[in-house]
Formats: C-alpha cells, sequence, structure tokens
C-alpha cells in the first residue's frame, strides 16, 4: 500500500520531529517528504509525504496519533502497491 498525505505543523521546536517519530513507531515508511511555504504565514510550511506501510490498521492508528499535532491534516489519496 502506498498514501500521500499533506499536513502543517505549529512552528514550535521539534513539531515536525513528533509527527515523524509517530510514524516510524508505526512502522509507516517515508517514501517522500516535500515542504512548501505557506504564502502569507512566515515560518509555516506544508509538508507533502508519500508513505508505504504493510498494516492498514497500525496506518489508520498511525493518522489518528498524528491529527492533534499537525494543522489541516488532509489524506490525498491512498493505492494499492503492484
Amino acid at each position: 500500500n502506498k498514501s500521500s498525505i499533506v499536513f502543517s505543523v505549529p512552528h514550535e521546536s521539534g513539531s515536525l520531529s513528533q509527527v515523524l517519530s509517530i510514524l516510524s513507531f508505526y512502522d509507516i515508511n517515508l517514501t517522500k517528504i516535500q515542504s512548501l511555504p505557506i504564502i502569507g504565514h512566515e515560518w509555516e510550511y506544508l509538508f507533502y509525504v508519500d508513505v508505504t506501510y504493510d498494516n492498514l490498521t497500525r496506518y489508520r492508528q498511525s493518522i489518528d496519533a498524528i491529527i492533534p499535532l499537525t494543522k489541516e491534516l488532509k489524506i490525498l489519496g491512498e493505492y494499492e502497491s503492484k
């Protein structure tokens, strides 16, 4: 499985690291991460992340776990691996 998500985090020390640590705890593999500045919001970025996972339940648990740490989290798509 592969999934694409986008989110922003508060401009606070360690905020992105906390999200990435949770994804790692749930065995979610990041295959791509890209940051783009949010126009009009100094020091705020959108993070576009592609992930793969072996366990759908753990993937969903990881998303539930990072929601409180993120702003505007959106799942762009979930795909079957070939």
